[in-house]
């Protein structure tokens, strides 16, 4: 894969990162939160992902997406 391959895949990838983090914050169902929560987790590059615990709560999704948020920022 060339440099410019590369950056494009990366910038897609952040492209649907970033609107499924939208999505999760705009959906109102906690069961389906923490799907797309699982979704975004398995996308994001390795050095980003989370341990997800067992017990979910809806503010540790939103301050999981805000901590994804930020780090996708850096990349």
């Amino acid at each position: 894969m060339n440099k410019l391959t590369a950056t494009r895949t990366i910038h897609h990838s952040s492209s649907i990162i970033t609107k499924l983090v939208q999505d999760c914050y705009n959906e109102s169902d906690i069961d389906n939160k923490v799907q797309i929560l699982f979704k975004i987790n398995s996308l994001v590059p390795k050095t980003c992902r989370i341990n997800i615990p067992s017990l979910i709560t809806d503010d540790y999704i939103d301050t999981v997406l805000f901590q994804i948020e930020k780090s996708m920022h850096w990349l």
